[in-house]
């Protein structure tokens, strides 16, 4: 089609210098401007038409390109074969396929922010507001979405996307990922065998003291189990959190104040919902750090988990799985997955889930809890940003990233609800790094799931809340150093702490402290709440 435009476009110009030839002969001489000009107009119009017609056409796809994309977690043992059956659809429709790389939980707080100075090409990763989009934004690391390129080859998300979460994913004015489409609460819950707590007289573990209760029990008649097998990067320090968010809003409800996280978790810095002044410190200078170490302490010594914890690699869930271990700590999301699988492969275990909150609202997460950006050095962008509009609203692709092959490991069970077939442990539901494109539109819940999922979803919902720093976002640039120097501490004795691995509490949360301080700690938090000053000022 383009050829015979361009046809055309050469017999007009011939046909147009013909006339101005013939218009010479009249009533006046030519000039050679004359000319000219005719010239110059016919080939403006012809490039004006080339352009519109290349318009019409939408992006150049011609080149077939191979996009490399980083996700967290284990690699799903179906994962290539999923992504065959999505690269064909997206070879069709972009010319374009993509290439999957896993960081495992156990190593992907030390690899993230390697890949984007190793010199390795790649194109597309996960990424969250818990999971070094701020720093990666903030260093150039990501590539700036626009809005003309979001309409231009993103049309489906320029679409659908809610606006508040495109407001969220602002750093300094500009877009650097595409939040998840989805409106989710973060809420943890209790996974245990029902087998035992009816063999030891357990009749609930809804809270602290009754999973204690509990894996007391585990310790005292069931040598060849661990309580609860908490390891890798992903929970080390899901008691830590649960004690410390317990204790802080026990406090709270006492003294009418509220303390949360704020900044980069690693820093390990919280401040005051409540009061206006704002003081950012570290979490070891709350008054309820200590004791949350000294309960901690006394799990680690009775045994509710290995003496190996600090390098195990394997996260809770998957020594539960396995059969290692009594008790398991997730989110409500991950919670279906391990439901599910659990359920048909041990049936006899007769799981039971219980609610982890222990009377702390849950969190009514912002957009930036899941999503995916492209690399700032990728070759493909455009066509990364294409694949992207895919992956997140194309019902088949969606459908095959989320939950795995149709017929395989799921079938559809209508109104929004899948069943889960045997398969499904070589791609288990939701548990695949599939977050960052989650799409209300095309979200699907198991059928026959967690009996009292409907049940505590109801819970949460009326009870979660939006933390007043949920979308401040930190620029790191003036203090990256004494941030560099924070993390290795967080990675080591802050982790100790985390799990009880101290013979002395107040003793080795002093020398916390002052390695702290000596990493410059006290800079990070001046710098966080000048920030925060502003960001609560521009958000009133």
């Amino acid at each position: 089609m383009f050829g015979k435009k361009k046809r055309s476009m050469s017999l007009l110009l011939v046909l147009t210098l013909l006339l101005v030839t013939l218009c010479g002969c009249g009533a006046k001489e030519s000039t050679g401007q004359d000319a000219a000009a005719a010239n110059t107009e016919a080939e403006n119009q012809q490039e004006a038409e080339q352009e519109t017609s290349s318009s019409e056409a939408g992006p150049d796809i011609s080149e077939e390109v191979t996009l490399v994309m980083y996700l967290i977690g284990d690699r799903p043992v179906d994962n290539d074969e999923v992504f065959a059956k999505i690269n064909e659809r997206l070879k069709e429709e972009i010319n374009a396929t993509i290439d999957v790389k896993f960081m495992s939980w156990s190593e992907y707080e030390q690899k993230y922010p390697l890949i984007f100075a190793s010199g390795e090409e790649w194109d597309i990763i996960y990424t969250a507001d818990w999971c070094f989009y701020n720093a990666q934004a903030t260093k150039q690391g990501f590539y700036e979405i626009t809005e003309e390129a979001l309409k231009t080859y993103a049309p489906m998300t320029a679409e659908t996307m809610y606006p508040e979460a495109w407001e969220q994913a602002k750093v300094d004015g500009k877009v650097y990922m595409l939040p998840m489409n989805y409106k989710e609460i973060t809420a943890y819950v209790y996974m245990a065998r029902g087998d035992l707590m009816d063999k030891y007289g357990i009749t609930s573990v809804s809270s602290l003291d009754e999973a204690e209760a509990y894996m007391d029990a585990i310790v005292q008649n069931e040598p060849s189990l661990i309580p609860i097998d908490v390891g890798s990067d992903y929970d080390k320090l899901f008691f830590y959190d649960r004690m410390w968010k317990k204790a802080n809003w026990e406090r709270n409800a006492e003294s009418n104040e509220q303390i949360s996280e704020i900044g980069p978790w690693q820093v390990m810095a919280s401040a005051s919902e409540i009061d206006g002044n704002i003081t950012v410190k570290g979490d070891f200078d709350q008054d309820t750090f200590l004791e949350v170490i000294t309960r901690l302490k006394d799990w680690k010594d009775r045994g509710f988990w290995s003496k190996n914890a600090v390098v195990n690699t394997q996260n809770n869930t998957e020594s539960f799985q396995a059969g290692k271990s009594a008790l398991a700590i997730m989110n409500g999301n991950t919670a279906k997955s391990v439901y599910a699988s659990v359920s048909a492969e041990h049936p006899e275990w007769d799981i039971r889930v219980f609610d982890a909150q222990d009377g702390v609202p849950p969190v009514l997460n912002s957009y930036l809890a899941n999503g995916m950006s492209i690399f700032s050095k990728s070759k493909h962008p455009e066509r990364a940003l294409m694949a992207l509009d895919y992956l997140r609203n194309d019902e088949e692709i969606n459908n095959l990233f989320c939950y795995g092959i149709e017929g395989k490991h799921w079938e559809d069970a209508g109104d929004g609800l899948l069943i889960s077939l045997p398969d499904s442990s070589n791609y288990a539901y939701d548990s695949n790094c599939n977050w960052g494109v989650r799409n209300d539109a095309y979200w699907r819940m198991i059928e026959g799931g967690i009996p009292n999922l409907a049940e505590l979803n109801e819970m949460w919902q009326e009870t979660a809340v939006s933390e007043r720093y949920q979308t401040f976002v930190f620029n790191d640039e003036a203090v990256k150093n004494e941030i560099a120097a924070i993390g290795e501490i967080f990675d080591t004795d802050y982790k100790l702490l985390g799990l009880g691995f101290t013979d002395d509490p107040e003793a080795d949360t002093a020398k916390l402290r002052e390695k702290m301080e000596a990493a410059g700690a006290q800079k990070v938090y001046d710098e966080i709440q000048k920030q925060a000053v502003a960001f609560w000022e521009a958000n009133q």
